[in-house]
């Protein structure tokens, strides 16, 4: 072979094998042009603003069908206003663009000086979700603190507070409260942060709890997840894919914290040595680049960096995100084209995702001159197949964003439902390919009960198909259990692991 016929074939041979830093191949339904979308400001037509005129909000926002009646409904912890006390806010969707507030009246107003971190998870197993909520000042002078609430939901969204002795012991002040079944037994235990601003307090304790069942839970007081220098945001997630549900929890003050789940034990890992690096308030994680592993988000207040998973859990940062508003960046499939884009809260650019995992502001919404925006959550709460959305502020009224998307791209929404019974199935995964052979991914979600600061999207996973009309769907559930389905698009469909005799 003589040298130019040599130097071609190594050049063609270079041009065909993919190198390590480069960004994905494009996914089969990427298209270049611009998403058809546009979005409105709903907030007062709608009717959750929230109280108190222009000095109130919440720093959360978390959704579910606690209803069941078909539409998501919302939760707002509430906690601004100093010598004020309010009532945390309960928004049951009326299936008709707008929304009743009916916490006191449901048994989960709560009142007391504030709450941050909240969540709608099923701790009994009974299919239905119940609330648990993070109390932070024990009166509207933000004189002395309170414990955290659980509240069980006796059917159809009315509450009974079932607060267990465990958690009336501890009285700190949590932000962050997330749920995650961290010992694989087959119920949601929880995690809460109960510090804010992380490794300047390093004696401040965060909270662990073990669910025996029945709303009987232990407080486990050792270990890394015990001792953590955690300030504000927390996400249970399998950040390096070995099937737990590990626990990334915000620092403000330094390193995120990464505690790697080993059968319900957690160690902590020097985020510096898997390439995270950076101090943060909230962590946010999904699949970028459709590739079957979970990158993530670290953000701060007018910063955030995005870090690409290269396998096994080690990270390399990729973009830093600039002048951003919040203390989080949300990820969801806007446009539904099947990769996920970005929003920050009080940013009225929209990133939307390129399929390469690469984000461009090539949208806008109606969500900046915030005072104090925090968190940023998805629902699709008209069920009309794509994903709205609501942002917290701290110092002023909530804001909610409906999505006008009026392109042709399919999606798909799945209700997970475990062998023992419980609704939203926090930890499992779901993969979804073009073809019955599982060869081309269209996209990737693991469901969780929370997600960058304070906010819980919807637990019904909504996943954009693009041009698909007929996919197959695989779920993995935390204890194993593989469901695979072909499915048609645009619609609801519940993947259920109970066993039918």
């Amino acid at each position: 072979m003589n040298r130019k016929v040599y130097l071609l074939v190594i050049i063609g041979f270079v041009l065909m094998v993919r190198p390590l830093s480069a960004a994905p191949w494009p996914q089969p339904n990427w298209q270049p042009n611009h998403a058809a979308v546009s979005f409105s400001d709903i907030t007062w037509a709608a009717g959750v603003g929230g109280p108190g005129g222009d000095q109130a909000g919440g720093h959360g926002a978390m959704w579910a069908d606690v209803t069941q009646d078909g539409y998501p409904d919302l939760y707002m912890p509430f906690n601004w206003q100093p010598d004020t006390t309010y009532n945390d806010r309960f928004y049951r969707n009326n299936g008709n663009g707008t929304f009743t507030e009916e916490a006191m009246q449901r048994g989960i107003a709560d009142p007391d000086g504030g709450s941050h971190g909240a969540a709608w998870v099923d701790l009994d197993n009974d299919g239905d979700f119940d609330l648990i909520n993070g109390t932070t000042y024990a009166d509207g002078g933000w004189h002395g603190t309170a414990s955290n609430n659980i509240f069980r939901n006796n059917g159809y969204g009315y509450f009974s507070d079932v607060t267990p002795a465990a958690l009336k012991q501890r009285t700190d002040g949590t932000r962050a409260f997330v749920a995650l079944d961290f010992d694989r037994d087959g119920d949601q235990d929880l995690f809460g942060v109960s510090g804010s601003e992380g490794s300047i307090y390093p004696d401040e304790r965060n909270e662990l709890y073990r669910n025996n069942g029945r709303f009987d839970f232990a407080a486990v007081n050792w270990g890394a997840a015990y001792t953590a220098p955690a300030g504000q945001g927390a996400i249970p997630t399998d950040y390096d894919g070995d099937g737990d549900t590990d626990l990334l929890v915000a620092n403000r003050n330094g390193a995120v914290n990464v505690l790697q789940n080993d059968w319900g034990n957690f160690t902590a890992v020097n985020a510096g040595q898997i390439g995270l690096v950076g101090e943060s308030d909230g962590v946010s994680a999904a699949d970028i680049d459709n590739d079957g592993d979970l990158d993530l988000l670290l953000t701060k207040d007018n910063e955030a960096r995005l870090y690409r998973n290269w396998g096994a859990g080690s990270f390399k940062q990729v973009t830093t995100f600039h002048g951003i508003d919040g203390y989080m960046g949300g990820f969801a499939d806007l446009d539904n084209d099947g990769d996920v884009d970005l929003v920050f809260p009080g940013h009225q650019n929209i990133y939307l995702n390129d399929g390469y995992g690469n984000f461009h502001q090539t949208a806008h919404a109606p969500i900046n001159n915030m005072a104090d925006p925090r968190s940023v959550a998805f629902a699709d709460i008209d069920n009309d197949g794509d994903l709205d959305f609501i942002v917290g502020g701290k110092k002023q009224p909530n804001r909610l964003i409906r999505n006008n998307y009026w392109g042709d791209n399919h999606w798909l929404k799945l209700n997970l439902i475990t062998s023992n019974g419980q609704i939203g199935a926090f930890g499992a995964k779901v993969f979804v390919y073009a073809d019955s052979e599982q060869k081309t991914m269209i996209g990737m979600r693991e469901a969780r009960s929370n997600t960058g600061y304070l906010a819980q999207d919807d637990p019904i996973l909504h996943i954009g198909l693009g041009q698909y009309s007929q996919v197959t769907v695989k779920v993995i559930f935390v204890d194993g259990q593989t469901i695979v389905k072909e499915v048609s698009a645009d619609q609801t469909i519940t993947i259920d692991g109970r066993p039918r005799w």
